[in-house]
């Protein structure tokens, strides 16, 4: 038995994260590999370890997935306009719990230094995934960890000097 944590920002409910742990690696174990519907099939049954961490009601289930369907249309959406690069045409602002045309986030204040914060939450979480494998890669691949590093250095640095200004 291993020691495990949910990443942060994670909901999970019903399980701990070394009951959801220990049971990805039982499953990866038997079957050679782990995939989303793999896991599903394994949760089905009540006494299953991942059954508390998933919705079994079919009607609130195809209606949460409908859900995240049109987030993912929301979030696909890019606006092109001419002499442009093409621009998401919406963005997700969590104080109005919805989406917002990005000509009105860049337009607002409040809005604006919200979207800044996401933004850089979403490097750091790049950062942290980059140092994790760094930890754990070949040395043939550290002139790309290397790269990859700069780019994200380089996208924070801009992100904190739009957000100082």
């Amino acid at each position: 038995m291993s020691n495990y944590e949910f990443r942060n920002g994670a909901h999970i409910k019903g399980v701990t994260a070394d009951e959801a742990g220990d049971e990805l690696a039982r499953i990866y174990k038997e079957k050679g590999q782990l995939t989303a519907p793999l896991v599903v099939d394994e949760a089905r049954p009540q006494e299953a370890p991942l059954h508390p961490a998933f919705e079994w009601d079919d009607a609130v289930a195809a209606e949460r997935h409908r859900e995240h369907q049109a987030r993912n249309i929301i979030r696909s959406v890019k606006v092109i306009t001419p002499d442009q690069p093409s621009a998401p045409s919406y963005v997700h602002v969590a104080s109005v719990q919805g989406y917002k045309p990005l000509s009105e986030v860049v337009q607002s204040v409040s809005m604006f230094a919200e979207a800044l914060m996401s933004a850089t939450r979403q490097v750091e979480q790049a950062e942290h995934a980059l140092n994790t494998l760094r930890q754990h890669c070949n040395e043939e691949h550290e002139p790309l960890i290397r790269d990859l590093q700069l780019v994200i250095n380089n996208t924070s640095n801009l992100l904190k000097s739009i957000s100082a200004s």
